[in-house]
């Protein structure tokens, strides 16, 4: 029977990072948000598609939603060959993309890892920015504690990439 795992986290957590490893140890794994065309930055105010986003200007940041197309994931999934696949990234609808998988991995990392994370990135990148970084460590806890409580295994994705790969592989074996 086929398999599809969902590896989320908050920025910073190592989503793209774990999806790497998981491909290098011979997963079928996707960091889902570099998927062309699945995903949309939407205005909150007005539902309108806004492809003049920034990921650093804090207010520009709080009021768009990273919105993922449910009925292409569903195609994907669907299509998907291997047995088990991992479909590592999230989402402002991540409710709407919870039915669509076997098991839900929640990547926790402490905040000094993920302002590290977010600081290293290239400045284009979202959480670049002090101002950003302390907004999502405003709801960290709060976001993390949500998804657990919706089922979601808890990784520790605070050390080694490999070693947190593993982790997440054993939990599906």
């Amino acid at each position: 029977m086929k398999k599809s795992i969902l590896v989320t986290g908050v920025a910073g957590s190592g989503k793209s990072a774990v999806s790497k490893k998981l491909n290098d140890l011979g997963y079928k794994s996707y960091d889902i948000e570099e998927i062309e065309g699945l995903f949309k930055m939407v205005n909150k105010n007005t539902g309108e598609v806004d492809e003049d986003h920034e990921n650093n200007d804090l207010e520009k940041v709080k009021n768009r939603d990273w919105i993922c197309d449910v009925e292409k994931f569903q195609e994907i999934i669907k299509n998907e060959q291997s047995s088990i696949a991992f479909y590592c990234g999230t989402a402002s609808n991540l409710d709407d993309l919870i039915l669509l998988f076997d098991k839900i991995i929640l990547l926790k990392s402490s905040p000094d890892v993920i302002r590290q994370r977010l600081s290293s990135r290239k400045s284009d990148y979202f959480g670049g920015t002090k101002e950003v970084q302390d907004w999502v460590l405003s709801w960290k806890d709060w976001w993390e504690d949500i998804v657990r409580k919706k089922g979601a295994i808890i990784i520790n994705a605070d050390g080694n990439l490999e070693e947190m790969a593993r982790e997440i592989i054993k939990t599906v074996n």
